[in-house]
């Protein structure tokens, strides 16, 4: 039991910028940011009664105080906002282990807070700063969360789920190799060799100029809308095997390609997407809320000397020659 008090104490040795952060750890997690408790108000006295009996303040069922630290309370719904900052191993102890160590936490916590007012701190201009951009990160994160929430109901997310993916064919996916080089002569050169039964993993170390050439030109699988065209075509013309006898050119040199293998990839189930439209449901939730203050609001911007900043040109850039995602590779 020691020992599991001491890891879980480690743990949590860096807690102060753990709770700072969890405004923004929690809206992540698409759960809403919960503001800082007040203190209640002390009820009125009773008519008869003078003064409140030691321990009145302490009895609320619903959200019962755990601790007083000079006058701070400590509320059991603090705990419930602590665990989950805990390491996921910790997270799911018994509660009876839990509770003990991070009211410990909490408490030195407000201990802390508690003598740096007393010297002060919270008067120091640089200090005021961090604390007001504190306060400003957990109004951001309550607004998107906010905004956000509508979109995270799990039947907003089965629809979102059925329009894009429910009754979508199996896609193909292609596994090739290929080998880059800056002129047609070389490329036709190494065709040649290929084709008198040389190793094109080998050719690939030794001759390509792509940075893929360590693992023998090896693209891993990719879908036809995931690469350019041209490349695209003559990926998914070639037969397992085979290797393109014509180089395929574009801005960065001539490509020699062979495929390697190819398979049928059926639709993504629910449970594998839910996190991912998750996070494209707070993406744009996030660039939606963007918009709408800045239509709202007057935004000025300035140069250093202090000259008004021109406006900024779109660079945005054109349909990349390759649609990167995780897993694939670019050619």
């Amino acid at each position: 039991m020691a020992s599991l008090r001491r890891r879980l104490a480690r743990s949590m040795a860096g807690g102060i910028a753990a709770w700072l952060l969890w405004a923004g750890i929690a809206w992540a997690q698409g759960t809403p940011a919960l503001p800082p408790r007040r203190p209640p108000e002390p009820k009125p006295a009773e008519p008869g009664n003078t003064s409140m009996k030691p321990g009145d303040f302490l009895k609320q069922p619903t959200d019962p105080v755990v601790a007083m630290v000079e006058g701070h309370p400590i509320y059991f719904s603090d705990i419930g906002r602590a665990v989950p900052t805990l390491p996921e191993t910790l997270r799911n102890l018994p509660f009876e282990i839990l509770f003990p160590v991070v009211l410990d936490r909490l408490i030195d916590e407000q201990a802390l807070v508690a003598v740096a007012r007393r010297r002060d701190l919270d008067e120091d201009p640089a200090v005021q700063r961090d604390m007001q951009a504190a306060a400003d990160r957990v109004l951001e994160n309550a607004l998107l969360a906010r905004e956000a929430a509508p979109g995270l109901i799990e039947e907003k997310l089965r629809l979102r789920y059925a329009r894009q993916f429910a009754g979508r064919p199996a896609s193909e996916e292609t596994r090739a190799r290929h080998i880059l080089v800056t002129s047609e002569a070389e490329a036709k050169r190494l065709i040649a060799d290929l084709n008198k039964g040389a190793d094109f993993a080998t050719l690939a170390r030794q001759y390509s100029k792509d940075p893929d050439r360590d693992s023998g030109g090896d693209l891993g699988f990719f879908r036809r809308d995931q690469v350019w065209p041209d490349f695209a075509d003559m990926a998914f013309m070639l037969q397992p095997g085979q290797i393109s006898q014509t180089p395929i050119r574009n801005e960065f040199g001539w490509h020699i390609l062979k495929v390697e293998e190819r398979r049928q990839i059926a639709p993504p189930s629910y449970p594998e997407m839910r996190d991912r439209l998750r996070e494209a449901v707070m993406e744009e939730a996030t660039q939606r809320a963007i918009g709408e203050a800045r239509a709202q609001l007057s935004i000025r911007k300035f140069n250093l000397d202090g000259t008004p900043m021109a406006a900024v040109p779109d660079i945005t850039p054109q349909q990349p020659m390759v649609r990167p995602q995780e897993g694939s590779a670019r050619p």
